[in-house]
This record gives structure tokens, sequence and C-alpha cells, in this order.
């Protein structure tokens, strides 16, 4: 995980909302840049590396002001988590929903979904991996076990029980197949600028976003084809 770094305090906001701003529209815009760089900088450093004066001096608040729109740090990492896992449910649902008629081709191209979103918001898949890396029983490995990800699992169990139960997977344990399947998804993305002398200095590019999805459908066939 990356050493935290000194981050250059930005230009403090006024109180005022700006020319044209109504209150409600300039609270909302404060704590969306709040949210957006609490994401990005648990994701990077991690959530024992992040304090509340970091995320502050990267939006340029005053870090009381922090406390306008969230509780603490605690929270702040909730909303993180929240809104990453929300956006891949979102974009894995239609395939999810597919478990009464399973297919491997359905499967390939949620994957190639989930490749080029991992590809534009690196960040989530780190943070995903922060989650559920972290020590068991700690507040932040919590996080990972709210009812939106435990449906998650419920419904990726579904479809892998009803797509070996129609032969279309090979006969494998479900539970050890799901650590598997995540491990493909998450891993590359989150590591693979941190590893930018084994992948290169373009991890996520065009050309190396291809090369990805053909390696993860070889991976896919060699984990589900029978």
């Amino acid at each position: 995980m990356s050493k935290p770094r000194t981050l250059a305090p930005r230009p403090r906001d006024t109180t005022r909302p700006h020319d044209g701003a109504t209150p409600d529209t300039h609270e909302d815009s404060s704590r969306e840049r709040i949210h957006q760089s609490a994401l990005r900088l648990f994701s990077r450093y991690g959530y024992d590396g992040v304090s509340l004066q970091m995320i502050a001096d990267d939006v340029g608040l005053h870090k009381s002001s922090l406390f306008h729109h969230y509780t603490g740090k605690l929270e702040l990492m909730s909303d993180a988590v929240q809104d990453v896992i929300s956006r891949l449910l979102s974009l894995l649902q239609p395939f999810l929903a597919q478990h009464e008629e399973p297919s491997l081709e359905t499967l390939y191209d949620a994957m190639m979904h989930v490749v080029d979103h991992f590809s534009e918001q690196p960040d989530d898949a780190r943070l995903l991996v922060t989650i559920m890396t972290a020590p068991k029983g700690s507040e932040v490995a919590r996080l990972a076990s709210d009812a939106r990800t435990a449906s998650f699992y419920v419904q990726l169990s579904q479809w892998l029980e009803s797509a070996r139960a129609r032969g279309i997977i090979r006969r494998t344990s479900i539970r050890q197949t799901i650590p598997n399947l995540v491990g493909i998804i998450l891993f590359y993305p989150a590591v693979a600028n941190e590893l930018s002398e084994v992948v290169g200095p373009s991890a996520f590019s065009p050309r190396a976003r291809e090369i990805r999805k053909d390696e993860v459908v070889r991976l896919l066939k060699a984990l589900f084809v029978p």
C-alpha cells in the first residue's frame, strides 16, 4: 500500500455559496467533493493511513467543516464503500438476474463490462480490496458485510449453482469459486499501478484493456468450462 504523501492544501472555500448557487446546492457540492476525496484517499492509503485533516486539505475546507456533512471518518469510509458497491451491483444486476437461464456468454459479457468499469475506476477496486482484507472484526471489515454486499454474494451463488446444475459450468465448490472469481475481477485493477514495472506504465490504456479482457476470458474458461 502506498505511503501517505503530504498533501498541499487547496485554497479554502468560503462559507458563502458561489454566485447563483443556492445554499442547498453549495452544501451538496461540498459533500460530494468530500465524498470523492475520501474515496480516493482511502483507496490509496487505507483507512488508518488517512486522517480527517488530509481529506480537509485535499478538498480545501477547514477540518471542522467536514462535521457539517459527516459524523467522522468511519461514516466517510462507509459512504465511500456503499457508493462503490452500488456501482458494481448496478453494473452486474442484469447478469445476476439471469440465474434461471445462465450461460457462459452472459458471464463473459458481464466480466467485460467489469474490466471496463475498473479500468476507468481503479480506486473502486482498491477500496473493495481494502475492506475485504481488513482485520476480521474491525470496523472497516464490518463494512464488507452489509445487506447490499450480502445480496450480491447470494445472487452470485444462485447464478453459479444454477449454471452448475445445468452442466453449463463444471462441478465445483461454489464457496471456493466465488473468492477465485472475485480475485480475477479485483486484483489487477487494484495493484496495476503499484506493479508498473511488471505490467507497464499504461496499465489501463485501450490496448492494455483489450489484452486484459482476453486474459480474463481465458481464466474464466479454465475456471468454469466442464
